[in-house]
């Protein structure tokens, strides 16, 4: 499924990016491409340094190579799954946020809601994706 697309769902871009070395960074892991793209559009007009993987395993060579803040995740990728993935992430990187994205919301739903991961369902809006990469980075930020 696809995000809900309008340009009244567009988020208004950061006035001030910080500079590139500051600026949080998302890893964005979705195999249908266009998808993809969309996400890291949005994700990088709101200030967001991102990358992008079309696999689990092509997510895993990204995380052994560098530091990510978020990974925002579909979880039926074909191969290895979202869950999977978001293991293997907190082994590499134990301080990233996840953030799990389906069609199949109900029963992903619970399954997220039971490992207190953060979920979103699809089709999203995307002012909805750059909230809740908000709201993950917020929630691992110490207080």
């Amino acid at each position: 499924m696809t995000p809900i697309l309008s340009p009244w769902t567009r988020s208004e871009p950061k006035k001030n990016p910080a500079p590139k070395s500051l600026r949080e960074r998302v890893l964005v892991v979705e195999d249908e491409l266009i998808i993809g793209e969309i996400a890291t559009e949005v994700l990088r007009d709101a200030g967001y340094e991102v990358f992008t993987a079309a696999s689990a395993e092509e997510a895993e060579i990204i995380l052994r190579e560098m530091s990510v803040d978020v990974l925002f995740t579909d979880i039926d990728l074909g191969g290895q799954d979202g869950f999977e993935l978001a293991q293997a992430a907190l082994s590499l990187q134990p301080l990233v946020s996840i953030v799990l994205t389906s069609g199949r919301s109900r029963i992903c739903h619970g399954m997220c809601e039971k490992v207190g991961v953060p979920f979103l369902a699809k089709p999203y809006r995307l002012t909805e994706m750059v909230e809740m990469v908000d709201r993950a980075l917020k929630a691992a930020t110490p207080q």
